[in-house]
C-alpha cells in the first residue's frame, strides 16, 4: 500500500485523486480498488476459516470446547505479547510491505495444516501453534493497514474508505461461514483452511499493483528510543477521555462477543446436532446485519452525527445479544441468526464511526503508535474471553456459557450513557480541544 524509502513512484504515476469521482466513489480509483479487492477477498478466507479451523479440531482431532476456544485465544494472544511495539516498528516501517509481508506469511503458515492432515501428522499442538503465527501476522497487518488508509485515501474520504471496507468484510461474515460449513461438508474442514491461504496470496498480489505516494516517515536520527515511543502512542490516548471510554466499551464487548464466537460451532454442531453447512448457514444468516450496519453507517452519520450514532449502535443493539444463547434446535436456529443479526449491525456501525474517528483525530505519524496501542487493549480482552468461554463451557455447559457472556455483552455500553459521547453530534476532528482532557 505504501511504497519504501527508494521505492517512490514517479510524479506521473501517481494516482490522482479527484475531487468529483463519478458514482462508484473511491471505488473508480486504482489504488483504493486494488485495495478493495485484495481486502474483501482475504476477508472472505478468514471467514471460513473462522467455520473450518474449529470444524478440522472438532472433526478430526476430536477436541472438546476448552480446546476449541484455546484456538480463538491463540489467534488473538499475539496482540498482548507483541501489539505495543509493533505499533512503533508500524510508524518507522513502510506500511505497504509490511502488509505485504504479513500476507505472505499468513498463507504460508496456513498451507501447513492441510499438508499436516494429508500426511496424517496433524496434532492440536500443530493448530495451536499456526493460529499463534497466523495472529502474529494479523497484528502486523491489521496495525499497518488502518495507520495506512488514511494516508492512501485521504482525510475526507476516509468514512467512504471505512464504509466500503466495512461492507465488504460483512458481506464475507456472511459467505464465508456458509462457504466454509459446506466445504466441511464436501470436502473435509481442512479443504477451507487451504483457500484462505490462497485468498492472502490474492491480497499480496493487489498490494503489488498498488501505486501510492511515498509516506513522509522520520529519519533514524529523528526517532525517539522504543520505549519513548509506546509512551507517545499510550499518551495521546490518555489525554482523550472520549478515546478512552471508546477504549473500554470496545474491551468488555470483545471479551464477551468472542467467548460466545469461540463457542457458536461447538454449541450450533455439538449441543444442537446441526449439521456443519447448516451451521454455517446460520452464521452466515446472522452476519447479514454487518452488511446492513455498514451499508447505513455513512449515511446514518451524515443525518444525526457520528457521535450519535456510535451511542445508538451501541447501546439500542446489545440487548438482542441475548438471543443467541435462546438459540436450539430446528426453529430455534432462526433466534441465533436474528440476534447475531442485530448484534452485528450495530457492531459494524460503530466500528465504522470508531475507525473514522481515529484516524481523523489522532496525528499522521502517531497512527500507528494509537492504533497499537488502542489495540492491545481492545483486542487483548479476547483471549481472556475465549479461554473463560471454555472453562465456562467445560464447568456449566456450552449454553450456560453463552449466557454469562451475552449478559456481560448486553451491560458493557450502557456507562457510555455518562460520557460526553451522550451529548455530542459528531466526533471531533484532528486539532479540537473536544474529547482531549
Amino acid at each position: 500500500m505504501i511504497r519504501m524509502s527508494g521505492d517512490a513512484v514517479a510524479a506521473d504515476e501517481r494516482e490522482p485523486v479527484p475531487r468529483h469521482r463519478p458514482m462508484g466513489g473511491l471505488l473508480r480509483t486504482r489504488n483504493f480498488a486494488l485495495l478493495w479487492i485484495g481486502q474483501s477477498t482475504s476477508a472472505v478466507g478468514s471467514a471460513i476459516t473462522t467455520v473450518a479451523l474449529p470444524l478440522v479440531a472438532i472433526s478430526t482431532l476430536h477436541a472438546g470446547p476448552a480446546m476449541v476456544a484455546l484456538l480463538t485465544a491463540a489467534t488473538w494472544l499475539p496482540w498482548l505479547l507483541i501489539g505495543l511495539p509493533v505499533g512503533v516498528w508500524v510508524d518507522r516501517w513502510p506500511r505497504r510491505r509490511t502488509l505485504l509481508i504479513a500476507d505472505l506469511v499468513s498463507a504460508a503458515v496456513l498451507v501447513v495444516i492441510p499438508i499436516a492432515a494429508g500426511t496424517g501428522v496433524l496434532t492440536m499442538t500443530m493448530l495451536v501453534v499456526a493460529a499463534l503465527l497466523a495472529g502474529i501476522a494479523g497484528v502486523f497487518a491489521n496495525v499497518a493497514f488502518n495507520a495506512f488508509l488514511p494516508h492512501l485515501v485521504g482525510a475526507e474520504d476516509l468514512m467512504e474508505g471505512n464504509a466500503k471496507l466495512q461492507t465488504s468484510a460483512s458481506v464475507a461474515l456472511v459467505v464465508g461461514p456458509g462457504l466454509g460449513g459446506l466445504v466441511a461438508q464436501a470436502a473435509g474442514a481442512v479443504s477451507g483452511i487451504l483457500i484462505d491461504a490462497v485468498t492472502f496470496l490474492v491480497s499480496a498480489a493487489c498490494l503489488l499493483g498498488l501505486r501510492s505516494e511515498p509516506e513522509p516517515r522520520p529519519s533514524a536520527g529523528d526517532r525517539p528510543g522504543m520505549l519513548r515511543q509506546i509512551a507517545e502512542g499510550i499518551g495521546f490516548i490518555m489525554r482523550g477521555r472520549l478515546l478512552q471510554a471508546m477504549l473500554v466499551v470496545a474491551a468488555v464487548t470483545n471479551f464477551a462477543m468472542l467467548g460466545i464466537t469461540a463457542l457458536r460451532v461447538v454449541f450450533l454442531v455439538r449441543s444442537e446436532g446441526a449439521a456443519p453447512g447448516t451451521a454455517g448457514l446460520v452464521i452466515g444468516v446472522g452476519s447479514l446485519g454487518a452488511i446492513l450496519g455498514a451499508a447505513l453507517a455513512s449515511r446514518a452519520s451524515r443525518s444525526f452525527g457520528s457521535a450519535r450514532t456510535y451511542l445508538v449502535a451501541n447501546v439500542a443493539a446489545a440487548p438482542f445479544v441475548l438471543l443467541l444463547p435462546l438459540g436450539g434446535h430446528g426453529w430455534r436456529l432462526a433466534l441465533f441468526a436474528a440476534g447475531s443479526f442485530i448484534a452485528l449491525a450495530g457492531a459494524t456501525m460503530s466500528n465504522v464511526m470508531t475507525m473514522t474517528f481515529r484516524g481523523s483525530f489522532v496525528p499522521a505519524h502517531l497512527l500507528g503508535r494509537v492504533t497499537a496501542a488502542s489495540r492491545i487493549f481492545v483486542f487483548g480482552t479476547i483471549p481472556f474471553g475465549a479461554a473463560t468461554a471454555g472453562l465456562l463451557a467445560s464447568a456449566i455447559g456450552t449454553r450456560s456459557a453463552m449466557w454469562a457472556l451475552a449478559v456481560v455483552y448486553v451491560i458493557a455500553p450502557l456507562p457510555l450513557l455518562a460520557t460526553e459521547a451522550r451529548t455530542l453530534r459528531d466526533f471531533p476532528a484532528q486539532g479540537t480541544p473536544t474529547a482531549v482532557a
